[in-house]
């Protein structure tokens, strides 16, 4: 018995493929609707409430660092202005090097290297 496809074309009559085009055409339209509703679940947490909800309960330490900063830099600019540029710097040289270490951590990290 052979599987082979050029051997079975004679199988292949009009009713059968337009039953497997029938098929394809309604399983297309299911996955359609299942993206539609993956979607409309995907954007719930940014609808109306929701949305300030989520920012609010995200934000809430970075706005209190940056107050406490804020208002530290008020009552002792000497002191905190210094710091503030020190830091900036010091951000601003972690991310430029973040990645590079990234990388060769990977690199070094492979388990499987070619031999």
């Amino acid at each position: 018995m052979t599987t082979h496809p050029t051997k079975l074309s004679h199988v292949h009559t009009a009713a059968s493929l337009a039953q497997r085009r029938d098929a394809l055409l309604a399983e297309c339209a299911l996955q359609r609707l299942a993206l539609g509703v993956q979607t409309r679940q995907l954007l719930e947490p940014l609808t109306g409430g929701n949305l300030r909800h989520t920012l609010a309960t995200r934000f809430k330490i970075p706005l209190m660092l940056g107050g406490a900063v804020l208002g530290l830099a008020l009552v002792r600019p000497r002191r905190v202005l210094p710091l503030l540029r020190a830091g900036a710097s010091l951000l601003k040289h972690a991310t430029a090097a973040i990645p590079v270490a990234l990388a060769l951590a990977q690199r070094f990290s492979r388990k499987d290297a070619p031999p």
